[in-house]
Parts: structure tokens; C-alpha cells; sequence
């Protein structure tokens, strides 16, 4: 399969401090790639580096095999979709799709209207931004990013400005229409399950590098450090070899005497989610905050943990 984007050895310096760290990747044609990490990780550096808004310390960016690392912004063919829409107030939602067209200089008519059709705006073309909703304009703000015929579109988090409600439900709209166009695509977000929905493969970035890229099951069932488990969450590290799925944590002993490790915890808060009672579980010889399902136990209430040495596991590296 051909590369649609491919990343080499990139670096990213400012003054003193490196904030890429010999970065690569490669993206296949179609290919939706979640970026997620904490605040400061780089990865908007990262993304600013993809669609040209700044240049790399060392490194390239190829785009369909060409080298585009020194070409400015408008001449790589890529879109960039912001947290806001950014949608040009004084034009129509059908204006606003046109623009873009018109500014890779690629303005065909029925292209519009097929555009206007897929995001399911086709009654709104005449209506101002102001006079739809947030999640309509959203759409128009991809449409348009569609319409200069990209091969690929950076998307940097588009759905954080929208509420929770909203946002589900244009995460799945959004993940759908670029699968079923082929359209290679980062995502960019702080929000684990947003990247997990998104991401064909998601990539956990931390202090400038890649810590793991895979398919979001095999994240969850084999992180490759303690940074992926803690981040991820569902998983209790022990140190930095070992970790067990918080599913294999029981609040009784083992049947038939399995070999197994005991710790002890306090019942810090408890919250209801989808029908049972979480324990937010503090364990103080890990230092360790987890949550679980606890049954009937409550605040401030102690208990132990049993943790069968078959479901312990060792982390096993970066996979990148």
C-alpha cells in the first residue's frame, strides 16, 4: 500500500529545549492516526510541523513520496480542521465550502453541492454560520477543508469546543465519512476515548516521542510502559516491569490457593456508573489511585486486593 504521509528522524528545538526527539512515522493511503498525550507533549508542535505552520530542527515530511518539508502552508497538499470552526461570518455555509475550493483553486460546482449533500447541509447552503448550530458548523469547516481535494487532513481537537452529547455523535459522523472516502487523517487530542474512537492505530506522545503506536485493542491489552498503562488507565502498574488489568484485581482471595500478591487499600470516593458502584481506591504501598467496581463497600472503608500472579504481566517495550 502506497504512503499517503511519511515522517523521518524529525526534531524540534527551541533554544535550549528539544521538543521533538528523531520522530517517525508513515501513514497508508485512508489511514486515521490518533495523536493523544498530556498537555505539553509536543504534539502540537507536531502537528504545526505537518501543515507547515513552522519547520522542523532537522527531519522530513513527505506527502504521496514528495519531500514538502521545506514548502510553505498553501502548497502541501493537506487541510488543517481547528477547535473552532473559524467559518467566515459574512458568507453562507455553500460560500464558505466554495472558498476553500476556490482557494487550492479547485472551484467546481457540482463538487459543492456533492459536498454540501455529505454532510447533510444541503437545506442550510443559504444560511449564515450564526444561523446554525455548532456541530452543523463544524461539519462545514471539514467540508471545506474537503474541498481543496487534500490528500491528507490534520485535525486538531474539533470536537473540544462542542458539548458531550454533541460531540458523540459528530466523533462517529466525522470517523465514518473519512473511512468511507479513504481520507488519511490525524487527529490530534487530549481525550483518550476520543482517540481510541477516532484512530485506526492511536499514538501515545510524551516528552516529544512516540512511547506507543498500535491498534487501540492491542494498546489496552499490552502497553508497552508505565507511562501507556497510567495514561490509558484500566490497569494497576506495580513498578516499572510489571502490571496487571484492573478486570484481574479481585476483592477476594483466589479459588484453590493460586499464587497471588495482596495489597491493601482505602475506599477514597465512590461514584455510580452505568449501574454499579465505583470505588475510587487509594493503595498506599504503590502510592497508587485506581477504580473498580466495589459492591456494597463504601467511604473510607479498607480493603485488600488479590492479584493473581498468572494475570500479572511484564511491560514489553515501546512498539513504534
Amino acid at each position: 500500500m502506497n504512503s499517503s504521509l511519511e515522517i523521518k528522524d524529525m526534531t524540534k528545538q527551541f533554544q535550549q529545549q528539544m521538543i521533538l526527539k528523531d520522530v517517525s512515522f508513515t501513514l497508508n493511503k485512508g489511514e486515521i492516526l490518533s495523536i493523544v498525550g498530556p498537555s505539553g507533549s509536543g504534539k502540537t508542535t507536531l502537528l504545526r510541523i505537518l501543515a507547515g505552520l513552522e519547520t522542523p530542527t532537522s527531519g522530513t515530511v513527505s506527502i504521496s513520496g514528495k519531500d514538502v518539508t521545506r514548502k510553505k502552508a498553501n502548497k502541501r497538499n493537506l487541510s488543517l480542521v481547528f477547535q473552532q470552526p473559524l467559518l467566515f461570518p459574512h458568507m453562507t455555509v455553500k460560500e464558505n465550502i466554495r472558498y476553500g475550493a476556490k482557494l487550492a483553486k479547485k472551484n467546481d460546482e457540482d463538487k459543492i453541492i456533492s459536498l454540501l449533500d455529505a454532510i447533510g447541509l444541503s437545506s442550510y447552503a443559504d444560511h449564515y454560520p450564526s444561523e446554525i448550530s455548532g456541530g452543523q458548523q463544524q461539519r462545514v469547516a471539514l467540508a471545506r477543508a474537503m474541498a481543496t481535494e487534500p490528500e491528507v487532513i490534520l485535525f486538531d481537537e474539533p470536537f473540544s469546543s462542542l458539548d458531550p452529547q454533541l460531540r458523540q455523535g459528530l466523533r462517529l459522523w466525522v470517523r465514518d465519512f473519512l473511512a468511507e472516502r479513504a481520507i488519511t487523517s490525524i487527529f490530534v487530542t487530549h481525550d483518550t476515548e476520543e482517540a481510541m474512537l477516532m484512530g485506526d492505530r492511536v499514538a501515545l506522545f510524551n516528552e516529544g516521542v512516540f512511547q506507543q503506536i498500535d491498534e487501540p485493542k492491542v494498546l489496552h491489552q499490552s502497553p508497552a510502559n508505565p507511562f501507556v498503562a497510567n495514561f490509558l488507565g484500566g490497569h494497576l502498574v506495580l513498578n516499572d516491569e510489571r502490571y496487571i488489568p484492573l478486570p484481574s484485581c479481585l476483592l477476594h482471595p483466589p479459588e484453590s490457593n493460586e499464587a497471588h500478591e495482596t495489597y491493601q487499600g482505602i475506599v477514597e470516593h465512590v461514584t455510580y456508573q452505568h449501574g454499579q458502584t465505583i470505588g475510587h481506591v487509594y493503595i498506599d504501598t504503590l502510592n497508587k489511585k485506581i477504580s473498580l467496581p466495589i459492591g456494597d463497600l463504601s467511604t473510607k472503608e479498607e480493603l485488600h486486593l488479590y492479584l493473581p500472579s498468572s494475570q500479572i504481566k511484564p511491560f514489553r517495550g515501546n512498539h513504534t
